[in-house]
Parts: structure tokens; sequence; C-alpha cells
């Protein structure tokens, strides 16, 4: 799972991310976005860092704060390669941010947020999960 967020929500979606390290939660979760921000100006250099990363997931959430629909290179960066690479695409909102404008590059690609609801992001994690499981058995 790429997590695709703005900066300034990253102390929110480390919630998330420690929500798989508990032992009694029923969520695994193979985060591959970025833990730790790329240390570069050069964003040919910063894009080859995240392209990978993008390209080996199986989906894509976009997490959506008070200011997500501000980012205008990254976010929509991001979700637009998940999306010419095929990739599932969810969106939650934060905990405190269920009126938060939705980023135009989601509402143009037809992806509707939900509400936080961890619960949710498994079960679309597990749906994807059974799905690639199914397609690898059928290729075996």
């Amino acid at each position: 799972m790429f997590i695709s967020f703005r900066g300034e929500d990253e102390f929110k979606v480390n919630t998330l991310r420690g929500l798989a390290q508990f032992k009694n939660v029923s969520f695994t979760m193979d985060d591959a976005s970025l833990r730790k921000a790329i240390d570069s100006k050069d964003d040919a250099y910063i894009r080859s860092v995240i392209r990978p990363k993008i390209r080996d997931c199986d989906i894509c959430l976009c997490m959506i704060g008070e200011n997500t629909h501000r980012s205008r290179k990254w976010v929509p960066w991001e979700i637009g390669l998940a999306i010419d690479e095929r990739k599932e695409i969810y969106a939650m909102r934060f905990w405190d941010a269920s009126t938060a404008t939705i980023p135009s590059v989601l509402t143009d690609n037809g992806v509707r947020p939900f509400n936080w609801d961890v619960g949710q992001v498994i079960r679309k994690n597990r749906s994807v999960t059974r799905s690639i499981v199914a397609v690898g058995q059928q290729i075996v």
C-alpha cells in the first residue's frame, strides 16, 4: 500500500501505520510510502524514488486532511501515477477532517473518499489481497 498525503499530515498518517504494529489488530499493511522526506529539491530525482514504490504496490490510499486539496504537486502526481499504473485507489479523510475539500485529482477520476474508518481500509486491503492471491493461483 502506498499512502499519499500532504507532508503536514505525517503525524496523523503515523497513527494508521501504528495500528498495523498492534498484535491484537487484525490488520497488516505493507507500507510502501516514504517514511522519511527525500533530501532533495530535484523533482526528477524525487519522482525516481517515488515511482517504483507506487509501481510495486497494489493499493494507493490518499489520506485527506484540511489542506490536501491545496497540494499542487505531489499528491496529484502520486495519484495520477497510481491511476496510470491501474492501481486500486482509495481515499480516506482524517478523523478531524470530515468536511475537508476533496482534491480534484480524486473527484476527476471518480474516487469517492470515506471518513476515517480503519475497518474499511482493512476490508479494502483484504479484498485486493484476496484478488491478487486468486489471480496468482490461476497462474500457477
